[in-house]
């Protein structure tokens, strides 16, 4: 063969060479590329919001939460914490039971891990949900809203206002 043709060749090569290895390098970016849906499909979400004039971004603790849905009767469960910040840990628990669009029962409970008897709640009286998604599926239920209010309790039986908004994936419980 003449070396223009060798030459040839030989960048071939490298160029597949080049190829093959971005080919392997990429396959494991690729599936961790297509599996980001399926991390978007598993149970959790954030809770944002204010207690008072105290802003609060909790994370929702898939393991702790969950829905149950029969026909249009909705549930609800759901458990968030956050552990760092000047109010320490902080559990958020909000419940929702009743028949959709607008369920009867609502029930919220904020813990304040460091002071006993900071706890505060608010129900249905107290609290207006609003529910912007709730979408059962593949045993994983979409749930966002709104829950807007006044929470009463902490040690001197106060009554404060909150705003919380949830973005959130709940396991389906049977």
């Amino acid at each position: 063969m003449s070396k223009d043709i060798l030459g040839i060749k030989q960048q071939e090569e490298r160029h597949l060479s080049i190829f093959s290895t971005m080919y392997r390098a990429g396959a494991p970016l690729l599936i961790a590329l297509l599996a980001l849906p399926a991390l978007a499909d598993e149970p959790g979400g954030l809770v944002t919001g204010s207690f008072g004039d105290q802003p609060l971004e909790l994370t929702v603790a898939p393991e702790l939460s969950g829905a149950t849905v029969i026909g249009n009767y909705a549930d609800v469960s759901l458990l968030a914490a956050q552990m760092e910040g000047d109010l320490g840990p902080v559990n958020l628990e909000l419940v929702i039971n009743g028949e959709l669009p607008a369920p009867s029962e609502v029930a919220l409970t904020i813990t304040f891990a460091r002071d006993m008897g900071r706890n505060w709640s608010g129900d249905q009286d107290s609290l207006t949900l609003t529910l912007d998604e709730f979408t059962p599926g593949d045993g994983i239920v979409a749930l966002k809203g709104t829950l807007t209010g006044q929470v009463s309790g902490g040690p001197a039986s106060e009554t404060r206002p909150v705003t919380f908004s949830f973005d959130t994936r709940l396991d389906e419980l049977d």
